[in-house]
């Protein structure tokens, strides 16, 4: 809720900010848009996140941090394991294209973190991601509220809000209040403003239910358990409030007949649903690594888990595997998945737990979400977000001091001379 001056760097525009609010955007705009409409969007933000990166790395303009870029090896490591195995791939031209299209996002992504490093102070830097993050996954909050949908429904499950499906609605309705609440936590805010917040945040609640998104009940969930269990920085009557709002949602959400989650219970049970389509899919690809032991190594190649599926399962799928951590095993094989679950995931969460969770609720559903969706691919609706934030767990605990110390302490040095 509190976005004052997040483009600006004092008093002048900072438009790197700029263009990576337009990058991060363009993806939350584009899925509300179909046939040619979505494929000039797609090609103006590869267009865009090639001019953003050629920004970063040509004119930064004056830094005010020194900052050691040693971690840049964890974006050359991944990026280099997937370029290894891509020649053993399913259908090398398409993976080839595919992993092409897609570095040139991975890799601004991570210089974008090094330039906020280098011009802002560690915390301040994550506050300017989450305002950017909240104000940006606003815009399908927006359409959501503007339809009226919250206020005139029980069940939108499946449906479309506007230009989103429902599913699209729960996540940013989930990544708006974790952000937003964070923003609200560690950022001054007037009066009227926490008023706005506290009943824009039970609008939205009340839409993640109607929603019936599962991976959106999952983040939001881990998100209060951190926010109750670990949180200093709120006093004791709000975490009771927010386990009551939360409680009484859940309540709600199992006892009511008339819950989006019961009527799909319901509809499972008329069709006999014996299962998820995408775990059995799953299965199969595990059942694939386990006959061929090479294929587990080298993946289907990069974005080839239906090819893959097809070639050696026997299986024609329109579905991708819908988890993004699986995604890089299916892609890239087993040294891909381990070197990305250590140094990107795992890094991520216990650098969260050690400095964060105290303090901000935003991870728990940025990482829980993309194991129920896919978003390694740079179109993907959370994969911004996603990988900016492992970008930022990667690099955060470097070395990081201003310049000014630094040509202070050259300038005692050559008086001590």
């Amino acid at each position: 809720m509190q976005w004052h001056n997040v483009f600006r760097n004092q008093q002048r525009w900072n438009w790197h900010l700029v263009l990576y609010f337009f990058n991060v955007f363009l993806v939350v705009y584009g899925y509300g848009l179909r046939g040619d409409s979505f494929q000039a969007a797609k090609l103006f933000r590869t267009g865009l996140v090639v001019v953003s990166l050629a920004g970063i790395l040509l004119a930064q303009g004056q830094i005010k941090y020194i900052f050691n870029q040693g971690k840049n090896w964890v974006l050359y490591g991944f990026v280099g394991l997937n370029v290894v195995v891509l020649p053993f791939s399913v259908e090398v031209s398409r993976s080839f294209g595919r992993i092409l299209s897609w570095i040139p996002f991975l890799i601004y992504t991570n210089y974008f973190i090094v330039y906020l490093f280098r011009h802002y102070a560690k915390d301040e830097a994550k506050i300017k991601l989450l305002q950017i993050f909240s104000l940006i996954y606003f815009y399908p909050v927006a359409v959501m509220l503007f339809t009226g949908v919250a206020f005139q429904s029980e069940n939108v499950y499946g449906q479309y809000v506007g230009a989103y499906k429902a599913n699209i609605i729960g996540w940013s309705c989930t990544m708006f209040v974790v952000m937003s609440f964070d923003l609200y936590a560690n950022l001054p805010m007037s009066r009227w403003l926490r008023y706005l917040f506290f009943l824009t945040s039970f609008v939205v609640l009340w839409a993640i239910v109607l929603t019936g998104s599962r991976s959106s009940y999952a983040g939001l969930a881990v998100s209060s358990l951190v926010l109750v269990a670990r949180s200093r920085i709120i006093s004791t009557y709000l975490k009771i409030g927010a386990s009551i709002c939360i409680i009484a949602f859940a309540y709600y959400i199992v006892a009511s007949p008339d819950s989006v989650v019961n009527l799909r219970a319901k509809y499972a049970n008329i069709r006999r649903q014996r299962g998820e389509v995408r775990f059995k899919l799953a299965q199969e690809a595990f059942k694939v690594f386990s006959e061929y032991p090479n294929v587990l190594i080298t993946g289907f190649g990069f974005d080839g888990f239906r090819a893959g599926l097809e070639r050696y399962a026997g299986v024609r799928t329109e579905l991708a595997s819908h988890n993004s951590y699986l995604e890089v095993l299916f892609s890239g094989g087993i040294l891909c998945f381990l070197f990305f679950l250590i140094f990107y995931a795992i890094n991520a969460f216990l650098k969260y737990l050690r400095f964060d969770s105290q303090y901000f609720i935003f991870l728990p559903a940025l990482m829980i979400i993309p194991y129920f969706e896919s978003n390694l691919n740079a179109g993907q609706f959370l994969f911004f977000p996603w990988m900016t934030f492992m970008f930022y767990y990667i690099h955060v605990s470097s070395l990081q001091f201003p310049v000014e110390e630094m040509a202070v302490s050259k300038k005692k040095i050559r008086i001590g001379e």
